[in-house]
């Protein structure tokens, strides 16, 4: 059992507890952690994260590099199957915004994820 996450911080109830999230709702709450973090930045887990955020500089077949980014990820949740992914640029430019399109016990799920 995890914590819900909401803009940043622990999500409330009207009491001012914290709210559980368990099953698929942790496990995307997992994923979304694991592809909005860099690579390399949790002193504690080195390899916890994506490098998502090298995309900004790739050329080519941008969806297909971030696939294989967003898979590198989520090994460490081998309930979760990346089966797709839809880049657009926003801002003129400088946000690369991503639909990651996931397979989790036979559901489809997405996750949005801006770097």
């Amino acid at each position: 059992m995890d914590t819900l996450l909401y803009n940043g911080d622990f999500a409330i109830d009207g009491r001012g507890y914290p709210i559980p999230c368990t099953g698929a709702q942790e496990l995307l709450q997992q994923a979304l952690i694991r592809l909005t973090v860099r690579r390399g930045s949790f002193a504690y887990d080195p390899t916890l994260g994506s490098r998502l955020f090298s995309l900004k500089s790739t050329g080519g077949n941008l969806e297909a590099r971030a696939l294989e980014l967003i898979k590198e990820a989520l090994l460490d949740l081998p309930e979760l199957t990346p089966v797709g992914v839809e880049a657009r640029l926003e801002n003129n430019g400088e946000n690369l915004c991503l639909t990651v399109l996931l397979q989790a016990n036979g559901q489809r799920a997405q996750l949005e994820v801006t770097v």
